[in-house]
């Protein structure tokens, strides 16, 4: 069996987060591998599970990711699908919840991700100083990561 984490990542920590979830499962013995949200579709067919990340911007699912999951639906729809949000809030939005909730899914996790100013835009850093949040900051916690990446095991990840 093969897993496929496909993430969508503006800047890189959606990406990075993914990486480190299919380590894991590597290190536990499953066949994981990574691909980015815009070659993932054409590998569909060869993958048994596929875990998602979509990164939060501005307060909504960043596109790519929902237009993958849009387009893909009943690919989807016929295998173990596990979602992940990222984003810098300390929690996801109840409505953004809501709607990863609303695909055919075995669990759906939020996990904060990373700012990095040098990946940043001028209008990306210019929002950060009108809402007075740091440039630079890692909010990722590695440590539940991976305790959720080791929890898809027990739905027959192997």
């Amino acid at each position: 069996m093969t897993t496929m984490v496909v993430v969508a990542s503006k800047h890189g920590s959606t990406a990075e987060i993914g990486e480190h979830i299919a380590a894991t499962l590597k290190a536990r013995g499953v066949s994981a591998h990574v691909k980015e949200v815009s070659e993932a579709g054409k590998w569909l067919f060869e993958t048994d599970n596929v875990v998602l990340g979509v990164p939060v911007y501005r307060q909504k699912l960043w596109g790519p990711g929902m237009m993958f999951l849009d387009a893909n639906r009943t690919e989807l729809g016929g295998k173990p699908l596990f979602l992940f949000a990222s984003g810098g809030g300390p929690s996801l939005a109840p409505e953004l919840a809501e709607t990863l909730r609303s695909y055919p899914h075995r669990e759906v996790a939020y996990f904060r991700g990373a700012i990095d100013a040098e990946k940043l835009s001028f209008f990306e850093k210019l929002q950060l100083k009108v809402v007075k949040a740091p440039e630079n900051a890692d909010y990722r916690d590695w440590p539940g990561i991976e305790d959720w990446s080791q929890s898809l095991i027990a739905y027959g990840l192997s």
